[in-house]
């Protein structure tokens, strides 16, 4: 039997590596808490408010880990994927939670654990009011002070690479992790948040170019192109590079765009109907709980759901 075995072709380590933010999520909850309302002669705004100078009694209290890269790390562990996560944690109580859930759930780190005091780990504090309409308090810590000189960069080898949003100094490093990514041919996705899209396509350029998906939601695409429309939307985000545009909207249909307008590939099926039914049974999973990794779905679990499920996916040319 011949021998095929290529030493010159390197063999990605993981399917996946994540990049981006780790958080603890505190979920608090007050019976005590009012709503109030402000209004101008352009705009009405709602607060949530508090009595001041009180001590107030909380009815329920929860602690999750969350951000966007750890979330989508172990989303994509729990399909049976190989995965590892790039990110910065303080070496705190919070931090060593972090790890530890991620050593539970598959995924390994190949991040930076600071031994600075003053990087602490992300933190934020969720705040229910009482129309259960949220709050969230955010301390983004060590997350936005990843430097790339901190990254040993001979071990990002995978076939993806998923990116969700950071800032600061962080961003810095991830257009590097991008460029190295693009140069190994190493398949990009981008998530970015409302304010990196509000930075706009200009500030983003070096990612976006590199792009081979992009997914983000309706008001994140509009924030992006600075237009309305997901027909316009999509065709002026295919200009800037990515190959395939996803745009969510909430309840609302899913819209994406492929290199040929066509709707095909993806990472564990090659099947862009398929992928989109799994990712849509997913995400009403983890809408239905609080922590968005609380309820993440096994491939197995996703295929049992599906069975009992009617999705329908349109496809077509604008």
């Amino acid at each position: 039997m011949a021998n095929n075995f290529n030493p010159n072709v390197r063999i990605p380590s993981y399917d996946v590596i994540a990049v981006g933010s780790n958080t603890i999520d505190a979920f608090v909850y007050t019976d005590r808490s009012e709503s109030i309302s402000i209004k101008t002669i352009s705009s009405e705004t709602e607060f949530i408010s508090f009595p001041l100078g009180s001590k107030i009694a909380l009815n329920d209290c929860d602690f999750y880990t969350g951000g966007g890269g750890t979330n989508s790390a172990v989303c994509l562990s729990r399909l049976g994927l190989k995965i590892a996560y790039i990110g910065k944690v303080g070496s705190d109580f919070n931090g060593k939670k972090i790890l530890d859930e991620l050593k539970m759930e598959g995924v390994d780190f190949l991040g930076i654990e600071s031994k600075d005091p003053k990087e602490k780990t992300g933190f934020s504090m969720v705040l229910d009011s009482i129309e259960r309409k949220r709050t969230i308090l955010t301390y983004r810590g060590a997350n936005d002070n990843l430097k790339i000189e901190e990254i040993d960069k001979s071990k990002i080898s995978s076939g993806w690479l998923y990116i969700s949003s950071m800032v600061g100094q962080s961003f810095i490093a991830l257009e590097k992790i991008v460029e190295q990514a693009a140069n190994n041919k190493i398949n990009i996705i981008f998530n970015p948040n409302n304010y990196l899209c509000e930075k706009g396509k200009d500030f983003l350029g070096k990612i976006l170019s590199n792009t081979d998906i992009l997914i983000l939601n309706n008001e994140e695409a509009g924030l992006l192109t600075g237009k309305e429309g997901t027909e316009t939307m999509l065709k002026d985000l295919k200009s800037s590079g990515p190959e395939i545009i996803i745009i969510t909207n909430g309840d609302k249909p899913v819209y994406l765009i492929d290199k040929e307008e066509m709707l095909y590939t993806l990472i564990k099926t090659n099947d862009i109907n398929f992928s989109l039914k799994m990712a849509i049974i997913n995400s009403h999973s983890v809408l239905q709980y609080k922590g968005a990794k609380n309820i993440l779905l096994s491939y197995d679990e996703i295929l049992k759901k599906l069975n009992n499920t009617e999705i329908i996916i349109k496809k077509g040319i604008f």
